[in-house]
């Protein structure tokens, strides 16, 4: 059986597909107990314990709890990508690619249990990285850089780089929010998040 390609930085690389089937299991079982516990209190007792394996086991590909959740998040990073990727309405212009990057983002909060686990908790990337890890970015924001400097000719200078990391931050937080006052998301939250995301890149909109 192939064993499938584990985009994630593990300590080791797994050679068998049942050792790759754990590491999912891991990361599954992390965004599970974090959904319950939090960030702050989960530990990497909980994450073993939570995926049925040996806390051995998981110090085998990761180091930490850190190291854990930076790779649930690359996980659910990637599906978000792939998802806005694969359904990006043809023929828009860049407000309709923003409108549908966020509505795939708050589809995903609705629907995925591992997604919603990684918001809720507000495990941005950068807030996983050590400090003094050097870029502050977020791969969302980077994956929109490309997108509007690519696809609608924006010009790529820090102060669009510096707009898009506010877009996907006040993104996170007030989608957050949204859950928070709603099961589903809270339809007014919702729609003033979408409208302010718009408003920020509209100021480098190609003249």
């Amino acid at each position: 059986m192939t064993v499938p390609e584990t985009p994630y930085r593990v300590r080791r690389t797994p050679t068998q597909y049942r050792a790759s089937r754990q590491i999912e299991r891991i990361l599954d079982a992390a965004a599970r107990v974090v959904a319950e516990k939090g960030y702050a209190g989960t530990t990497t007792a909980d994450i073993a314990k939570a995926a049925t394996v040996s806390i051995g086991s998981v110090y085998r590909y990761f180091p930490d709890k850190t190291a854990v959740m930076r790779a649930v998040v690359d996980r659910h990073t990637r599906r978000f990508q792939d998802q806005v990727a694969a359904n990006h309405p043809r023929a828009v212009g860049w407000r309709g690619a923003v409108e549908h990057a966020y509505r795939v983002y708050v589809d995903m909060c609705r629907g995925d249990d591992g997604f919603r686990a990684i918001s809720g908790a507000g495990l941005a990337t950068g807030e996983l990285e050590s400090p003094g890890a050097g870029d502050p970015g977020d791969p969302l924001a980077a994956a929109f850089a490309v997108m509007l400097v690519r696809r609608y000719r924006f010009a790529d200078t820090p102060a669009l780089r510096a707009t898009l990391l506010q877009c996907v931050t006040l993104g996170d937080v007030l989608t957050r929010l949204a859950f928070r006052l709603a099961g589903t998301g809270h339809p007014d939250t919702l729609e003033q998040t979408r409208r302010m995301i718009v408003e920020l890149v509209a100021a480098h909109e190609p003249r």
